[in-house]
């Protein structure tokens, strides 16, 4: 009994963020579910900062441009209803998902599955390119996959191999329309601590709970 509280206790505080529940300004992190995926370019925002303020790749790596190609860094960013700001740094970034892609006939590709660090917001103003795939106000909101949730791949950080080994069989164009998430540790060596600008955080962040969530919407 003793064993699984402290198991559950894990998974509502870690990390110094806090689980599955809403804070004050309608923001919730879930420890593991279903998604969606959706592709970015990482290498096109870091100029500016993504939300939680990475400007460059570690270690002196660049991006490719491309679908895979890049130096194997697996990075990622989760719908605004996640991610807990709107615009600037929120509590998500920092913290790491495996997700395991489901195929079309509802088998879960355990071979497939990669562990992903939180770099950046997927916005749920389509204005501001989150479109319908993260425009969740509240965990009983679907999106246009038919998810609560969406993380948004950062495709030019990848390798060619973890592209292909992640991607193989996609179900949506080049989206997954289901992947199993968990919340896990980190890599050192696949989400490497990225560089950021002097507003950015990427470990121990803060929800901004002066920015509601769906505010920009």
């Amino acid at each position: 009994m003793l064993s699984k509280l402290l198991v559950l206790l894990f998974a509502a505080h870690s990390f110094g963020v806090t689980f599955n529940s809403y804070d004050s300004a309608g923001y919730y992190l879930p420890s593991s579910g279903t998604a969606s995926t959706t592709q970015f370019y990482l290498g096109s925002e870091l100029s500016s900062g993504t939300a939680c303020g990475v400007d460059a790749l570690p270690n002196g790596k660049s991006t490719s441009g491309e679908q895979g190609g890049g130096p194997g860094y697996l990075y990622a960013a989760i719908n605004q209803l996640a991610f807990a700001d709107a615009g600037g740094p929120g509590g998500a970034c920092g913290i790491c998902y495996q997700l395991t892609p489901v195929s079309s006939s509802g088998t879960v590709l355990s071979s497939q599955a990669l562990t992903f660090m939180i770099v950046d917001e997927c916005p749920a103003a389509e204005a501001l390119s989150g479109g319908y795939n993260c425009d969740q106000c509240n965990i009983s909101e679907d999106n246009v996959l038919g998810q609560h949730w969406n993380f948004d791949i950062a495709i030019d950080a990848m390798s060619t191999t973890q592209y292909d080994t992640f991607f193989k069989g996609v179900t949506d164009g080049s989206n997954w329309l289901e992947v199993q998430f968990e919340h896990v540790s980190c890599s050192s060596s696949t989400n490497p601590t990225p560089s950021i600008k002097s507003w950015g955080c990427i470990s121990g962040c803060s929800n901004n709970d002066a920015a509601a969530v769906c505010a920009d919407v």
